[in-house]
C-alpha cells in the first residue's frame, strides 16, 4: 500500500449582579414585574443562550503532538512555532534554541506534516548563535497565497465536518466520516510528480491520496481540532493513524475505510477505533510498527507508548455499518452485516 516517500527517510461570561439600588422616595414611580414576567423573560434568555451556535474552528498554525514527547522537547515546539510564525511572515529568520531544533524545524518531514504548503519550499539556510536562517524556493507573495488558500480550506474542511462543542470522540467520528465519503485512492503513478501530487499537502487539497499521505493528512486535521494523533504503520507495507481518546491509545484506518467505487454505501467501522490485537493479524509486517513522526530521528523508540488494548469499540470490527451518532445519549447507531440495528455506548469519551 506504500508509495516511496518523498518526506524524509513526515483553542466567561462574568456575571456582576447589581444588587439593589438606593430606595426610591416615595414619589417616585417603581415598575414591579409579575413572576409570570419574570419567569417568561428567564425562559427566553435561557432559550436564546441554549441555542447559541457553537464557536466556528479557525485555523490552528502551531499544532502541538504530544506522542513526540520521547524527541521533541517543548523548547523545540516553540522553536518550530518561531519557524512557522516566520515563514507566514517571510521572514528568512526565527529564533531557536539551539542546532538540534534548528535541523529537526527545518527537516522536510517536520515542514511536511506541520507547515504544509512550506514543503521544499521553505528549507534551512544555516544556524548560527540562537538564530536559524531559512531559504526561499518559492517566491514569497506566492507562498503567501498558496498558505492562506490552504489554510481556508482546511478551516472549511473541519466546519463542514464537525461542530467545535461536540467530545473529543464526537470530532473524530464526524472527520473520519467525512474523510471516508470524501476522499479516494490513488493508484496513479508517482514516477515524475512532485510535492503538489505526494505529500500531506497534495492529500489535503486535492482530497486523494496512499495511505501514508492518507494516514498524514487524517492525522493533521484531528489536530487541528485539538485530538492527539500521528500516523503509525509497518515499514514499506502500510500506514494508518494512531489516535489518543480520554488517555487510551487507538488504531483508526482511513484508508482501509474509504467508500471508493461505491460513495453512496454506508460507512464500514471495521477498521474504527482497534485494539493492537485487532490491528496487528491484518498486518503482513507486523513486526515492524513504526511511529511515523518519530522513526527517522530515533529507532529505539518505546512502542509501549503506543499501546492500544481498550476493547469498547470491539463489537464493530466484525461488521458494522454507520447509522450516525445520537450525541444526546452518547451511542453510535449501526447496522450488522444482516441489516439489523444496532447501538454501542462511548460512554463520555
Amino acid at each position: 500500500m506504500r508509495k516511496t516517500r518523498i518526506l524524509s527517510a513526515l483553542l466567561a461570561f462574568t456575571f456582576l449582579l447589581s444588587g439593589c439600588s438606593s430606595p426610591k422616595p416615595a414619589e417616585s414611580v417603581i415598575n414591579v414585574k409579575s413572576p409570570a414576567e419574570t419567569t417568561s423573560e428567564a425562559i427566553e434568555t435561557t432559550t436564546e443562550e441554549t441555542t447559541k451556535a457553537p464557536e466556528p474552528f479557525v485555523f490552528n498554525p502551531h499544532l502541538h503532538c504530544s506522542l513526540l514527547s520521547e524527541i521533541v522537547t517543548e523548547d523545540m515546539w516553540q522553536s518550530l512555532y518561531n519557524m512557522i510564525d516566520a515563514v507566514r511572515a517571510g521572514e528568512d529568520t526565527f529564533k531557536c534554541t539551539d542546532e538540534n531544533a534548528y535541523k529537526w524545524c527545518t527537516d522536510e518531514v517536520t515542514i511536511g506534516s506541520f507547515l504544509p504548503p512550506a514543503c521544499t519550499f521553505v528549507v534551512g539556510n544555516g544556524y548560527e548563535d540562537g538564530i536559524g536562517k531559512l531559504k526561499y524556493k518559492m517566491d514569497k507573495d506566492k507562498l503567501s497565497q498558496r498558505e492562506k488558500a490552504f489554510e481556508d480550506e482546511i478551516v472549511r474542511i473541519l466546519n463542514e465536518a464537525t461542530v467545535s462543542d461536540r467530545s473529543e470522540f464526537e470530532r473524530l467520528m464526524d472527520l473520519y466520516d467525512y474523510m471516508c465519503k470524501n476522499w479516494v485512492y490513488d493508484y496513479k503513478e508517482l514516477d515524475g510528480q512532485g510535492i503538489d501530487d505526494f505529500s500531506d499537502y497534495a492529500c489535503l487539497t486535492k482530497k486523494n491520496g496512499i495511505c501514508c499521505e492518507i494516514a498524514g493528512a487524517f492525522s493533521y486535521l484531528l489536530l487541528q481540532c485539538g485530538i492527539e494523533a500521528m500516523p503509525f504503520g509497518t515499514s514499506c507495507e502500510h500506514d494508518w493513524t494512531y489516535v489518543v481518546i480520554s488517555g487510551k491509545g487507538y488504531h483508526v484506518d482511513a484508508t482501509w475505510g474509504l467508500h471508493g467505487d461505491y460513495p453512496n454505501d454506508p460507512l464500514n467501522l471495521q477498521y474504527f477505533m482497534m485494539t493492537e490485537a485487532e490491528r496487528l493479524p491484518q498486518l503482513q509486517n507486523a513486526d515492524q510498527l513504526q511511529a511515523t513522526w518519530i522513526w527517522p530521528w530515533k529507532t529505539g523508540y518505546d512502542l509501549k507508548r503506543f499501546s492500544a488494548t481498550d476493547e469498547t469499540f470491539s463489537a464493530l470490527h466484525s461488521g458494522a455499518y454507520y447509522e450516525g451518532i445520537d450525541t444526546e445519549r452518547n451511542v453510535i447507531k449501526y447496522k450488522d452485516l444482516d441489516g439489523n440495528p444496532h447501538e454501542l455506548s462511548y460512554g463520555d469519551m
